[in-house]
């Protein structure tokens, strides 16, 4: 008897048990474990992203201006595209890191993904949209200085114009507006060398600390001067704190539940906050929550686009596109029409590129020196 009543006094508050039931379930790392490493829902939530992406520059190459999905009640749904991709690429790339630990084979994996389907983009917008669409003659259109430095893109020397294209669409002269991203990106890379070579990066404590004090004086700092509100576009640090943000999360995947009611909280929560001004390090945890609950889902199976990581490839070429078409056939400038046409066009575009240029590029990763380290389910403290 005493020993039954021991039993009962030790155990937890009845309403302690009803909000375990209710915030409880399988870590993330145990969906990752049962998922060969991988959080199921990740490929087709960045295909998602990226056509969030399509749907908000179809208003800005129409019409010229931000579109009320930007400034209206859906506006902080499409505040959060950005700092979800970015989430999420910290989040992929911290198990490469940790795989890998070697700085030159990371560095290495993130060229080969990226770099071969810049090239091409690049190549095909100064080499062949420019000289079909441009109004100026081929020999001044060559000899112009901003046909030169537009392959500077490759290595994120960013330049948005080519001389004499899309002059006349609503967003004049603007090329390829996504490839803004491509600084920050690579400054995310950098900084991940950087943890990989303090060793930062293996020390989930001492990596969370550094991780919550810039936290804090990057709040208090945006909080008096508002240095890093979106105001059309997130500065390039946010996106950077995004990506380290992410880093940290994987550290943490095993203790992280993947629950239903806290993805609802959070969305609740981060929908609220970026109404608000001066929020953007606020919503932080709560749209982490977010990428991290939907990429553990199952997602129904689309066959033709299971065949290969079409993303990078919807984002990268999209722009042009979406610039083509306002100029080629002005008479369907609306964004529902820009939209379609651009989904399905990139969509054709990117598995075209996957299938012949990035998919061959990746493997050639086994030409890299060092051989990949299983990830145990903790890191070290």
């Amino acid at each position: 008897m005493a020993q039954d009543l021991s039993s009962t006094n030790n155990a937890p508050p009845a309403a302690s048990r009803g909000l375990r039931r209710y915030f409880s379930g399988r870590t993330v790392a145990e969906v990752m474990d049962a998922n060969r490493g991988a959080g199921p829902g990740f490929d087709l939530w960045r295909i998602t992203l990226s056509l969030l992406v399509i749907l908000l520059h179809s208003y800005h190459v129409s019409y010229g201006h931000a579109a009320y999905l930007a400034t209206g009640p859906s506006g902080p749904v499409f505040a959060s595209i950005l700092p979800i991709f970015f989430s999420l690429s910290g989040f992929l790339v911290t198990g490469s890191a940790l795989r890998t630990r070697s700085i030159s084979v990371f560095l290495a994996f993130r060229v080969l993904r990226i770099i071969p389907a810049l090239v091409t983009e690049v190549t095909l917008a100064a080499l062949i949209i420019g000289p079909m669409l441009t109004t100026l003659p081929l020999a001044d259109y060559f000899a112009d200085h901003r046909t030169h430095v537009y392959f500077g893109n490759i290595v994120g020397w960013i330049h948005f114009e080519l001389p004499g294209v899309f002059e006349h669409n609503p967003r004049a002269g603007m090329v390829n507006q996504n490839l803004w991203t491509l600084h920050p990106e690579l400054i995310c890379y950098a900084a991940m060398a950087l943890l990989m070579l303090t060793g930062l990066v293996y020390r989930r404590t001492p990596l969370t600390l550094v991780w919550v004090a810039g936290t804090i004086a990057a709040a208090a700092i945006n909080l008096t001067i508002d240095a890093w509100e979106l105001h059309g576009t997130y500065p390039g640090p946010v996106l950077v704190y995004y990506f380290l943000t992410g880093v940290v999360a994987f550290h943490w995947r095993h203790l992280i539940p993947v629950n239903r009611w806290l993805f609802v909280i959070a969305a609740a929560a981060a929908y609220l906050l970026l109404r608000l001004p001066n929020t953007t390090f606020f919503a932080e945890p709560f749209l982490v929550y977010i990428m991290i609950y939907v990429g553990m889902q199952k997602m129904p199976r689309i066959g033709f686009l299971q065949r290969g990581d079409y993303s990078y490839g919807m984002y990268l070429y999209a722009y042009p596109i979406q610039q083509t078409l306002v100029m080629l056939f002005p008479a369907t400038r609306e964004w529902y029409i820009n939209f379609v046409l651009a989904t399905a066009a990139s969509l054709a575009v990117a598995m075209i590129s996957w299938h012949l240029v990035e998919k061959p590029a990746l493997g050639l990763k086994r030409f890299v020196k060092g051989r990949p380290k299983p990830i145990a389910s903790t890191t070290e403290p």
